[in-house]
């Protein structure tokens, strides 16, 4: 203890060749006054001397400070370690001839307390590494909720998500967003960029959740290559952060239209029906009853071969890829597209027509979900 400056110095001196302590990350005096807290603690346990209430947290202490001043966690492990190659150095230069077996001996004994001490030490950096990413996460949530409230015209608000979630500006964002009822590939998708070093960010808008990732430079075609199967609905890319939020409102739309099993990302241009028929609202309905055949009109079996056939068709605009799709004659096919037109007065045929039948037949999809998941 009376040699405990002496031991201070030797551990700074081993320190400071290790980054980032050699950059200076913690102030000298800092570094001074935790490596005299440490040290003594550690001889005071060892020896089984009282430890004074000035020392019962310094572990804890120093924890947290590191976490705060950024020091990786493999560093500062590695940095209270040096504690035993100090202390031990020390045992050996002071020790005679004769009580060395006796030192050897509690090798183990002076291991075990400095492990307890980077045990304590590595729990609080931990513990108070997460509660700063939770503030961190709640920023950049609490940015991204600023960017889409003010649509992306506020340029301050634009550059401090910019930094927040450290991506350009002015570059080229991905935003997907998730169907409610399954929202974790997506979060496995981030994990997944983030590994390949893309900036991402996951946040929940409107109960649901949305993925935003800066794309690399040089990328282009299909910004889906990026989610893989991820069911999710894709806006347009958006170039740079004030066009976030209309990326992210279409996104969200397309997202509303799908479900968790459908096995991939979906675009604006292949779910644009659904889109339409979820703003239509009561017009959606109005349009249905008058493009659609009424249910008295024919049986529900011959519906459902009817709207089957109309929408394979509708997706390929061949009868023969119909009639190997729904297993059937070409025959078959154009006699249920004739009794479509016979009982609606609509030719799919026919674009104008088509685009009608395929919106009123995503709004009584829509519909009919809505009854199934109605409660009793």
């Amino acid at each position: 203890m009376d040699d405990l400056d002496e031991l201070v110095d030797d551990f700074i001196a081993e320190l400071s060749a290790i980054e980032p302590y050699a950059s200076g990350v913690v102030p000298r005096q800092e570094l001074r006054e935790d490596a005299e807290s440490s040290i003594e603690f550690l001889l005071r346990t060892t020896a089984g001397l009282p430890v004074p209430h000035r020392l019962d947290d310094a572990c804890e202490r120093i924890g947290r400070r590191r976490a705060h001043l950024g020091v990786p966690l493999d560093v500062l492990l590695r940095a209270v370690r040096l504690d035993f190659r100090v202390l031990w150095s020390a045992f050996l230069r002071r020790v005679d001839q004769a009580d060395l077996p006796r030192l050897v001996h509690n090798t183990v004994r002076v291991w075990d307390v400095v492990e307890e001490y980077s045990t304590r030490v590595h729990m609080a950096y931990v513990n108070e590494a997460a509660v700063l990413a939770r503030e961190r996460e709640d920023e950049r949530n609490r940015l991204v909720d600023s960017l889409l409230a003010t649509h992306g015209r506020d340029a301050q608000i634009v550059a401090q998500v910019a930094n927040a979630l450290g991506m350009n500006a002015t570059g080229r964002i991905l935003v997907a967003a998730a169907p409610t009822d399954a929202p974790r590939p997506l979060r496995q998708a981030a994990d997944r960029l983030r590994a390949g070093s893309m900036p991402v960010h996951v946040q929940n808008v409107e109960r649901r959740q949305v993925l935003i990732a800066e794309l690399p430079r040089r990328s282009r075609g299909d910004t889906g290559q990026w989610l893989g199967s991820v069911a999710c609905g894709v806006g347009p890319v958006a170039n740079g952060l004030a066009d976030l939020p209309r990326a992210l409102r279409i996104s969200m739309e397309v997202a509303a239209t799908i479900s968790g099993d459908l096995g991939g990302p979906v675009r604006l241009v292949q779910r644009w029906p659904h889109v339409v028929a979820a703003r239509l609202a009561e017009v959606g309905t109005a349009l249905r009853d008058e493009v659609l055949p009424s249910p008295t009109a024919t049986t529900a079996h011959e519906r459902d071969r009817l709207f089957e056939t109309v929408h394979a068709y509708l997706r390929s605009g061949s009868i023969s890829t119909v009639a190997n799709e729904i297993f059937c004659h070409r025959n078959t096919v154009l006699n249920r597209l004739h009794r479509f037109t016979e009982l609606t007065g609509h030719d799919i045929t026919r674009p104008e027509h088509a685009a009608a039948v395929l919106v009123a037949m995503a709004c009584d999809e829509q519909l009919v979900d809505r009854a199934t998941t109605a409660p009793a």
